[in-house]
């Protein structure tokens, strides 16, 4: 019965979907606590305390799907990440493989925030690789991740506990010499280094990597767009609302954030003008020194520092 949860997420248009045991993701819980990491991070690991079911009445179904990287944006734009333009249309797909696995007759705790990589691991989607992502033998680490609990008895062929130190990539260290910031070694990734982790918290990021943002706005794929499991795949091209979106006029004046919502959620305009403020220095765009230089006397902390770094490397 439970393989119609299956060919739910495949008609939903996931590549792959696989059933794995409700076990407590313990070995990644004391990993992520070992590192800096671990301290931002409050997310629960065992699905029954997430539930209040049972462990053996517990499911974790793990689909991923596609989403490849999206090149050659405008000279006038700043760059976002495929894995962020596809935000709201992955929690449309996620809520609509829920109510297909609520039509079968099961029981599905919505919404439930689990380590979504480790669970896809477990269910045998893919292996982890030196940069922390999950890389799939058939989409590579362009992927996103689905993570579904349903109540009742995994299934026969489903992974338990047992597969939760996997084995890691290739180790062919490209995506090692790719990382601008130095976030990714033989040991793994240094999560806190990592540009997206700051893109958040602009105002943690030391001054002197702020150059090393480029044009980034959302998302940064310098250690995927290396790794040789994405080598055959094709990158897709901005859409025209997307361009006219990420135009650094438009983003450091007054971003739209109703459009942008259509497809990210969460974003917020002083964040957006001070990425865009970096991403004008790190241009060169003397002709946006205006713009940037009204922001400079900004109540938000993390605006006025962008914004006054970027104004003084453009002057």
């Amino acid at each position: 019965m439970q393989s119609k949860i299956r060919d739910a997420a495949l008609e939903l248009g996931y590549t792959d979907a696989r059933p794995a045991s409700g076990h407590p993701f313990d070995v990644w819980q004391r990993r992520l606590q070992s590192t800096p990491l671990g301290q931002l991070l409050s997310f629960e690991h065992d699905p029954s305390k997430i539930s209040g079911w049972p462990l053996g009445e517990i499911t974790i179904w793990a689909a991923v799907s596609p989403v490849p990287s999206i090149t050659d944006w405008p000279e006038d734009c700043g760059e976002f990440g495929g894995f962020y333009v596809v935000q709201q249309q992955r929690r449309e797909r996620r809520v609509a493989w829920e109510d297909a696995a609520a039509a079968l007759g099961y029981e599905v705790m919505r919404g439930a925030v689990l380590p979504e990589r480790a669970a896809a691991i477990r269910a045998g989607l893919g292996v982890q690789g030196l940069n922390g992502l999950l890389i799939s033998p058939d989409i590579g680490s362009f992927a996103n991740i689905t993570v579904m609990l349903v109540r009742a008895a995994p299934p026969p062929d489903a992974r338990g506990s047992e597969y939760d130190v996997p084995p890691g990539c290739r180790g062919c260290k490209r995506c090692i010499k790719a990382c601008p910031t130095g976030a990714i070694s033989e040991n793994g990734l240094n999560a806190v280094m990592c540009l997206r982790h700051y893109m958040n918290r602009l105002k943690d990021m030391p001054k002197e990597d702020y150059p090393k943002m480029g044009r980034r706005i959302m998302g940064c794929e310098s250690c995927q767009l290396v790794c040789p499991d994405n080598a055959d795949i094709k990158p897709e091209q901005p859409s025209d609302e997307m361009k006219d979106c990420m135009k650094l006029e438009r983003l450091l004046e007054k971003p739209d954030i109703e459009r942008l919502m259509k497809h990210y959620t969460g974003l917020d305009e002083n964040c957006l003008k001070s990425q865009a403020a970096l991403a004008a220095a790190n241009m060169n765009r003397r002709d946006l020194l205006p713009l940037v230089e009204a922001l400079t006397d900004s109540q938000d902390e993390m605006l006025l520092r962008t914004a006054r770094w970027a104004a003084e490397r453009l002057r």
